[in-house]
């Protein structure tokens, strides 16, 4: 039986290895998370941990082509900040740190960066960070949320709720499978929605609200009808699809 070909995660690496890999790489795959309250449904670390394993998977389809670096464990919560226990840093704060770890990397001889994003909330800033890295370092950049930019039309065969996205039957489906233990299986709750945001959802202005007046139970859709099959479903279509895109990035 073949050996399943490793994962460049950098924090299982000593310099000297991955001294002795650095020809070979070119993309590093920056997992970003965030450290916020996910109803009853999940931990505080369900955007990091999956923003990781997701991206641990991803290299080992790209291996030894791809770095995978530690994940960004903070990122922009202030939505959430109602609900205890949410970590937020402000958007120059992120911003900054994003860079910063680009330019960590370049020293090294790393051109080609991927930010593997899993927070919503992440999305403004990453839209900064890469235009940033184009248009100052002169380096390649993309980022995407993982795997769910690039599975809609599976995610649609699953959703059963009007209102989804956070701690709903798709994102804890993923956690399932990639994490496990960051689901809270014993307390997993349909998310407590009114109406008057039901009826809202789907309109095409973007109104500035905390969390908690979206849901009164910090979570989305319905969890109870999470399943790690559909996680898995998910998660393998969105490693094909991510892995032969960044396969054209890093040839082009």
């Amino acid at each position: 039986m073949a050996t399943k070909p490793p994962s460049l995660y950098l924090h299982d690496l000593s310099w000297p290895e991955l001294k002795e890999m650095l020809p070979e790489i070119k993309v590093a795959i920056i997992p970003v998370g965030s450290t916020e309250q996910h109803g009853p449904n999940g931990a505080f670390d369900f955007d990091t941990s999956g923003s990781r394993e997701f991206s641990k998977k991803l290299g080992e389809r790209l291996y030894p082509k791809a770095l995978v670096t530690p994940p960004v464990m903070f990122g922009m919560s202030n939505h959430h900040i109602h609900f205890p226990g949410t970590i937020t840093l402000r958007a120059s704060t992120f911003i900054d740190t994003l860079m910063d770890i680009v330019w960590s990397l370049s020293q090294h001889g790393i051109k080609r960066f991927f930010f593997a994003n899993g927070h919503g909330g992440n999305s403004p800033a990453l839209t900064i960070v890469v235009n940033r890295v184009k248009q100052e370092m002169g380096f390649k950049a993309a980022w995407a949320t993982v795997p769910y930019d690039f599975v809609n039309d599976v995610s649609a065969k699953h959703v059963k709720s009007p209102t989804w996205g956070h701690a709903c039957e798709i994102e804890t489906s993923v956690m399932m499978h990639l994490h496990p233990q960051s689901v809270k299986k014993d307390a997993l709750a349909k998310g407590d929605v009114p109406d008057e945001v039901v009826k809202r959802r789907g309109t095409p202005v973007h109104e500035g609200r905390f969390f908690d007046e979206t849901t009164k139970n910090g979570c989305l859709g319905d969890a109870r009808l999470a399943t790690p099959e559909i996680g898995r479903e998910l998660v393998e279509a969105g490693l094909d699809r991510v892995a032969a895109y960044l396969e054209e990035f890093i040839s082009e």
